[in-house]
């Protein structure tokens, strides 16, 4: 126990500047609790424990929205994860990384979530990009193909001699 007396934090405010009055409400505030409970100055006092995490929910939280974010672009993949798988792929992703030793803590960073949240849609319009480039490069030879198609007219093939245009006669366009 301490025998010292101490001047009350409010006392000493007004000589004081705000800083060191703080600090010194600081050591009193120790100096009362290592009179009032026994602390021995320089043992490690025992804080409250944090909560067991449940690492397990967690990662199956984590691959459910992984799922979620993905099927736009593989719309079968809830049919093969489903929450029940989800939840034991959890279990034995977390029962391994027990085992192993594997720290998991990184998973839930804001770098993974802006990944998570970024990278599927990304995916996504990048197919949908080719696949509407596809489409119009398609729809354009097809319009080319019926331009021409509508230019030629079928010529008789039953004449004498043979031509180079293969019965298919060019008709000319109107010049303006």
């Amino acid at each position: 126990m301490s025998t010292k007396t101490t001047k009350p934090a409010q006392d000493a405010a007004p000589s004081l500047s705000p800083e060191l009055a703080e600090l010194a409400a600081i050591a009193q505030a120790q100096d009362a609790a290592i009179d009032g409970a026994q602390i021995v100055p320089g043992a490690a006092t025992a804080e409250p424990a944090e909560p067991e995490k449940d690492r397990a929910a967690e990662l199956a939280a984590m691959l459910g929205m992984g799922v979620a974010m993905a099927a736009p672009m593989l719309p079968f993949l809830p049919a093969c994860y489903t929450p029940e798988v989800c939840a034991q792929i959890g279990v034995a992703l977390d029962a391994v990384a027990t085992k192993y030793g594997w720290n998991l803590d990184g998973l839930s960073s804001p770098e993974l979530a802006l990944a998570t949240v970024s990278i599927p849609p990304t995916v996504l319009a990048f197919v949908l990009a080719r696949q509407h480039f596809a489409a119009k490069r398609q729809a354009d030879e097809a319009a080319k193909q019926a331009a021409d198609k509508a230019r030629t007219i079928d010529a008789p093939t039953g004449g004498q001699g043979v031509s180079s245009h293969s019965g298919k006669v060019l008709q000319p366009t109107a010049v303006n």
